[in-house]
């Protein structure tokens, strides 16, 4: 009996140690206004072309979703691709961030976003979803898609 009751109690003691573990880091609001900072950062470095520092903004395997175009892996396709949204005109980009979330080292953002695309402007809504790397939030997943009607 005794036996049974040692052997009760150490399973009893496992279970609440493994349920205790470790806990999920925090998202904060320091969380939140980091990745509205690193949002405000593409806004400005798109308008300035600056590739390079758009580049630095994502994730190493970021997954980058444009509208009407294949699902590009990396840095190497997004740098052809920003290279190409702006010889066609790409510019004046303004996005306005609605929902900010997330739970540990992911994040996402929400909002709408419009920019002159050629001749035109274009408007639509946008979904980021964001890694905490070493500290430093970055775009992992990236997808935007037009409220206009295709052309």
């Amino acid at each position: 009996m005794r036996t049974i009751a040692a052997v009760a109690l150490l399973a009893l003691a496992l279970a609440a140690g493994a349920c205790a573990g470790q806990g999920e880091e925090e998202f904060t609001r320091t969380d939140q206004d980091a990745i509205r900072k690193v949002t405000t950062d593409l806004a400005e470095a798109f308008n300035a072309r600056d590739i390079d520092r758009i580049l630095s903004l994502y994730a190493d395997n970021s997954v980058f979703m444009p509208p009407n175009a294949p699902l590009l892996r990396g840095r190497e396709p997004l740098k052809s691709f920003y290279s190409e949204f702006f010889t066609r005109g790409a510019t004046d980009l303004k996005l306005e961030p609605e929902d900010v979330a997330g739970q540990g080292p992911i994040g996402y953002q929400s909002g709408s976003y419009s920019m002159m695309v050629g001749p035109g402007r274009d408007r639509g809504k946008y979904l980021f979803i964001f890694r905490n790397l070493a500290g430093n939030w970055r775009f992992e997943y990236t997808s935007w898609s037009s409220d206009l009607p295709a052309k």
